[in-house]
């Protein structure tokens, strides 16, 4: 790579770390000569390949090794595959963050769980008002979306504009947040747009997202029909839908409770911000909600993708300690299913009717709208700022792949559109858009707040451990005759029997064929594997699954 002093064909870099080709973990590296930014910084959570990790981090190796190169993180908004990394990256160096206050603060929040930190210097964005981080400028343009101040940018750089449309929707009907729609993209369009970075998630939907007055007239109607005590489960990032929910309650004289740790952090700092209005004489502790009618009682909690130890499994489960379901209560689920966390939330959503619970949620009661654009808005954007290539960002291969369809139909030239994922180099220049290399990406694992270390494969075992079980096999044997001088002990442990099996005649079958294997393979080079290999075929025949079988030979 060309040294920044020579600007002749000097190119810019685009790397993304995380977002493409999958679901969160969003960040993406913009390089130029010696400076290098990113563009968010998130995390993913992890599904049942990872078993006992907590979250995941980009891979900042590329990052890492240009530490001296990084000039800041640009933040687009303030949810967690976003943002949620950011700590992790604090550990390596200080870091400048460009955000506007609503992310800031819950950065700030997340900061204060970790030690061993670097500084920090928080720069405040303000819409339109552009700023500089090296050779690039930036444009901060307001979005729609599920989460308040929420960004796209326009990035001048010396080979031309980037866009980075961020997560967005486009509600022409909602207003909170003041008139938001595609006029600064059209502006750009207009000057020249050499990339389009836009988001898929919803690439695969066509038609226009529904507003989020359409849910207001949803919930208001909800509302008018109350007759028993009510629970709402949503994101607590979604302010505005927050705020509605206090402003209808308020108009119909009823009560709304806070429940969920990230609920009130998140409704505290949006309120101390000026950013969330809350009626007066409408909030309430939830544990003072029995002093008013079940008719006159809203309970938004957290908990909507049944996330463990979250507010709203804790009351499905019936330990939450200030709350708990009575016969008629009605549950409603303002949030999607996240694919992957299906299962957990059927599960708890059988446990609130066991409760005696009414449950509405997505699929069967007008009760959510996405904050992702759909097909129509997808194409919006990329008429209004008519670039000449066009990158898909921020889904699944198959999200990425449909959208990059849209492009084509919107009138980008085919050759011009890239579809790739994590780790893909694309060097844009004056003279078009090229693929480079392509790095290998390790992804960080996080178990509470610390790094653990671990290769593909160890992480593989761990899988393998969950699904198989495990068994370990203690040979005590003579040191100078090689003989046993005790049976061998088996001690299984995850295991799961084929039906009429009892596991103690199991092991002890075990335990005597393990012994004739022994004494046949005792002066062998290879004692340990065959005793290993025929303990996996042993328990194939009375198990369910060949467990990993680990003998222990020891010599005494």
């Amino acid at each position: 790579m060309k040294q920044a002093g020579n600007q002749t064909n000097q190119k810019l870099r685009i790397i993304p770390l995380g977002g493409l080709g999958e679901i969160g973990m969003n960040c993406l590296v913009i390089e130029y000569g010696q400076d290098l930014v990113l563009i968010d910084c998130g995390v993913q959570f992890p599904d049942s390949h990872w078993p006992g990790m907590d979250i995941l981090v980009p891979d900042f190796d590329y990052v890492r090794q240009k530490l001296s190169n990084l000039r800041a993180v640009i933040v687009t908004h303030g949810h967690d595959d976003h943002i949620g990394a950011i700590p992790y990256l604090l550990k390596e160096k200080q870091l400048d963050i460009y955000a506007t206050p609503f992310p800031t603060g819950l950065i700030s929040q997340k900061l204060t769980e970790h030690s061993d930190l670097n500084e920090v210097r928080f720069h405040k964005i303000e819409n339109r008002k552009k700023f500089k981080v090296g050779p690039f400028t930036f444009d901060p343009i307001p979005v729609q979306h599920s989460i308040i101040e929420a960004l796209a940018f326009a990035i001048e750089t010396p080979v031309g504009t980037l866009i980075h449309s961020g997560d967005f929707k486009h509600d022409a009907h909602e207003t909170s947040q003041g008139m938001i729609g595609f006029e600064p993209f059209e502006e750009w369009g207009k000057k020249g747009v050499a990339l389009l970075l836009s988001d898929s998630t919803n690439a695969e939907r066509p038609g226009h997202t529904l507003s989020e007055m359409e849910i207001k007239q949803s919930f208001e109607q909800i509302l008018k029909r109350q007759k028993s005590r009510m629970i709402i489960a949503l994101f607590a990032s979604n302010i505005k839908r927050v705020e509605k929910l206090l402003q209808l309650a308020h108009e119909q004289g009823k009560k709304v409770a806070f429940g969920g740790r990230s609920m009130h952090s998140y409704t505290k700092l949006a309120f101390e911000q000026n950013s969330l209005s809350i009626p007066p004489e409408t909030l309430v502790l939830l544990e003072h909600i029995g002093q008013y009618p079940d008719d006159k009682v809203i309970v938004l909690v957290t908990g909507s993708q049944a996330e463990p130890q979250s507010a709203l499994l804790r009351i499905s489960e019936g330990i939450h300690k200030d709350f708990q379901i009575r016969p008629g209560d009605l549950v409603v689920m303002s949030s999607r299913f996240i694919p992957g966390n299906e299962r957990a939330i059927t599960k708890m959503i059988d446990q609130l009717y066991r409760a005696g619970a009414e449950v509405l949620y997505e699929s069967i009661h007008q009760v959510h709208v996405s904050g992702h654009g759909q097909q129509e808005e997808l194409l919006m954007m990329l008429k209004a700022t008519r670039p000449k290539y066009f990158i898909p960002i921020h889904g699944a291969y198959r999200h990425l792949s449909k959208h990059a369809g849209l492009a084509k139909e919107s009138g980008v030239q085919p050759e011009n559109i890239k579809v790739i994922e994590d780790g893909q180099i694309v060097e844009l220049s004056k003279d078009g858009l090229e693929i480079g290399e392509r790095l290998e990406l390790n992804r960080g694992v996080v178990v509470g707040t610390s790094f653990v270390e671990g290769s593909p494969d160890v992480f593989s075992q761990r899988s393998n451990l969950s699904k198989t079980g495990v068994v370990f096999a203690v040979f005590m044997r003579d040191s100078k005759s090689l003989k046993l001088i005790a049976p061998p002990s088996v001690y299984p442990y995850g295991l799961m029997y084929f039906r009429g099996e009892n596991p103690e005649h199991v092991a002890q079958d075990a335990e005597d064929h393990l012994e004739d294997i022994y004494y046949d393979a005792m002066h062998s080079g290879e004692l340990e594997e065959t005793l290993r290999l025929e303990g996996r075929r042993f328990y194939k025949k009375r198990a369910s699954h060949k467990p990993v079988f680990i003998p222990l030979v020891l010599d005494v």
